[in-house]
């Protein structure tokens, strides 16, 4: 746990020193922590990265750098304070300053009355939705911290891929038969091995997705307030996310959705930025007001990296939201005027008009080219490794064809797009499931193309899928997705401007996914993003709807109407929310197999219970021999994390299959065993003559002959 209360020590710290000057921005602690946030997670990138180069991954190497990143902060803070409480450029006395001090002490004493005064005469129920996603934030820290890592990808290759960096003591590529561990953004996985290195071990690991929630939670309230939103719609935008099953879900699991979720949402937020600004420009309705382009960039090109290196279809979002501020950007550099007050002629003052324009472009096409630079910062020495390993940066032809969509036709993208919606919005009401897959079958008929076409299908998987079930891999979110589609389209309708183009970006980002992402049951954890994006839109909708029919009173019974719906809505998003942390899958706090009934290995094994005997058998067997090199044997999905945890520690696994190009597996003869899972054919074929051969299920290991 070292690093996470380290991190809560570091991140509200570098909060304080980076935020924004009062007044200057919208939620500007809220952006502080965004900031913040973006800022410790390139480190922890750059820090893996640089450590690599020199082969230096070790627990001292990461230690000394967090190190001395918090004499960083600490001298970050303190000139932060110096400059709080310093005299202004003309001069303050003693005197003078200890009388501002004391009156920023007492506004702050007055804000703190009116606070505590607002909290007291707020409805009751707004109490209640509180204390629903009080528990619901307890519950699903409860088993983030409780929980061992459980999650099937995991156990194939998120995780295994830290142990084999952290014994090399670099990100370099090595030789494996399952090549997600090599080729697939590894972001997230950075983060997580300095907790590794740190600890020793993973207990901390499902906590980096709770702090994601948390931070993708807090970037969408501050969206909310961007375009528009009061502090209930800011609330409900909250609350929508607090209550939505996928989030609920990554929020305690080693997946990688939430994090790349939260990244996008920091970029989201930093893009609105430019649009909302106070001021006396601003609040003219024009974007005239002076460019401050420089720590936008900034942080708009740690959080492009940190998307491109933790899942490139967040990717999706960005892109469109980056052409928003970029066209923002060039719209208001078109439109900037000067009024001729210097005494100057109409014609000299246009020219200067149209230099100052030219210059302001010129800094908006530099900022531009600044975000890309410093995202490729981040992201390019994967892209170099993937480059040189594979011949492609995006990594080998078997990655970009399952995943990716083969085909330009729209009749399939058409079909893609339908059968990623109903997997979105799946409901436990089976007639109402059934009836949207049946429409979406007779739509493919009609149009004459095969509904589970392989060029925009996973394999071999079969559409549909019954994805309402609260499982980590497959959970639907239909409350979130029908508000949001809600919402969105409220955007496009009403406006103003800002609102439409976010509803653009999100609606691009969709067709961006149907026209790239093939189908795969577990297509809901791939746009875990956009239902992050479309959050505030229904807190803003929300807001609207309880206060929008207020003003006559021939209104009053649609505004009891739209109060009625939010109520219904209220109430099944907070019992989903509940059933989700008691009874959700791999993680549940009640019934059978919840983490309180379970052992560790049997948490890691929850979803193959019957293979946690044989493994355990395998791995007692080979430690007995007390090996120092053990050579691994497994197929594509093999659950190889599962040697990592239960060898002893010390013991040296290398793979005796390779699918990376340029790297060779290890020769069977020079290691002191082998251990298999799943492939067990192949297993028995790389065994050397004479060797001892077990097989028990799923397992298998082999030991050299006894010397007796």
């Amino acid at each position: 746990m070292l690093p996470v209360l380290w991190l809560l020590v570091l991140l509200p710290a570098l909060a304080y020193a980076l935020r924004p000057r009062e007044g200057a921005v919208i939620a500007p602690a809220r952006l502080a922590v965004v900031r913040a946030a973006l800022l410790l997670g390139a480190f922890g990138i750059a820090v893996v990265e640089a450590l690599s180069a020199f082969t230096a991954l070790t627990a001292a190497s990461v230690l000394i750098a967090w190190i001395v990143a918090s004499v960083a902060v600490v001298a970050a803070v303190l000139a932060r304070c110096v400059r709080d409480v310093a005299p202004d450029e003309r001069g303050q006395s003693l005197y003078a300053l200890r009388s501002e001090l004391r009156s920023r002490r007492g506004a702050t004493r007055r804000t703190w009355r009116r606070t505590k005064s607002a909290a007291a005469a707020a409805p009751a129920w707004q109490w209640a939705l509180a204390c629903v996603v009080a528990i619901l934030s307890i519950s699903v820290a409860v088993l983030a911290i409780s929980s061992a890592p459980n999650n099937f990808d995991s156990q194939t290759y998120h995780l295994p891929r830290i142990e084999h960096w952290v014994q090399q003591a670099s990100v370099a590529v090595f030789p494996t038969d399952i090549h997600r561990q090599v080729d697939l953004g590894p972001g997230s996985e950075y983060l997580l091995t300095h907790a590794r290195l740190l600890t020793g071990g993973d207990g901390a690991y499902n906590l980096l997705q709770y702090l994601a929630g948390i931070g993708a939670a807090l970037a969408a309230s501050r969206i909310a307030a961007q375009l528009g939103g009061g502090p209930m719609a800011q609330f409900a935008t909250v609350f929508v996310l607090a209550t939505t099953p996928e989030v609920l879900l990554q929020a305690s699991s080693t997946q990688v959705d939430l994090v790349a979720a939260a990244w996008v949402a920091c970029l989201a937020t930093v893009v609105l930025d430019e649009f909302t600004r106070p001021g006396e420009a601003a609040r003219a309705g024009a974007l005239l007001r002076a460019p401050v382009p420089h720590a936008d960039a900034f942080y708009l090109g740690l959080a492009l990296g940190l998307i491109a290196v933790t899942k490139t279809t967040g990717l999706l979002a960005a892109a469109p939201l980056l052409l928003i501020w970029g066209i923002g950007r060039l719209v208001r550099d078109g439109r900037r005027r000067r009024a001729c007050l210097c005494g100057r002629g109409a014609s000299a003052c246009t020219r200067a008009d149209a230099s100052r324009a030219l210059e302001s472009r010129a800094k908006t096409v530099l900022a531009s080219v600044a975000v890309l630079l410093i995202a490729l910062t981040l992201v390019g020495p994967f892209l170099l490794r993937m480059q040189e390993t594979f011949g492609h940066p995006l990594g080998p032809p078997m990655l970009r064809e399952s995943i990716g969509v083969q085909t330009a036709d729209p009749r399939l993208i058409a079909v893609n797009s339908l059968r990623i919606a109903q997997t979105g919005l799946d409901t436990p009401i089976l007639p109402l499931s059934d009836a949207a897959a049946a429409g979406i079958g007779a739509f493919a008929n009609l149009l004459g193309v095969d509904l589970n076409d392989p060029r925009t299908t996973f394999g071999d998987t079969r559409f549909p899928v019954a994805a309402w079930y609260p499982d980590e891999d497959r959970a639907a979110s239909p409350l979130t997705g029908l508000a949001a589609i809600a919402g969105l389209i409220w955007f496009a309708v009403k406006g103003p401007g800002l609102r439409r183009a976010y509803a653009a970006a999100l609606a691009f980002a969709f067709v961006g996914v149907a026209c790239t992402v093939a189908w795969q049951p577990w297509i809901n954890r791939l746009t875990l993003f956009l239902v992050v994006l479309g959050a505030p839109a229904v807190g803003l909708l929300a807001a609207h709807l309880v206060k929008g029919f207020a003003a006559t009173v021939g209104a009053q019974r649609r505004r009891r109407a739209a109060c009625a719906l939010i109520a219904v809505f209220t109430v099944l998003a907070s019992v989903a929310g509940l059933l989700t942390v008691a009874y959700g899958y791999p993680r549940r706090l009640a019934g059978a197999f919840s983490v309180f009934s379970l052992t560790d290995n049997e948490e890691r094994f929850v979803r193959r219970l019957e293979w946690l005997p044989q493994f355990e058998e395998a791995a007692a067997a080979v430690a007995a021999a007390e090996p120092d090199t053990v050579g691994i044997v497994q197929g594509n999905d093999s659950w190889e994390y599962a040697w990592w945890v239960l060898l002893p520690d010390g013991t040296e696994l290398v793979a005796l299959q390779s699918v990376v190009p340029g790297h060779e597996p290890a020769d069977p003869a020079a290691v002191d065993a082998i251990v298999c899972a799943e492939d067990l054919d192949e297993c028995r074929t790389l065994t050397p003559e004479g060797w001892e051969f077990h097989e028990r299920g799923v397992v298998a290991w082999a030991l050299p002959p006894s010397p007796d």
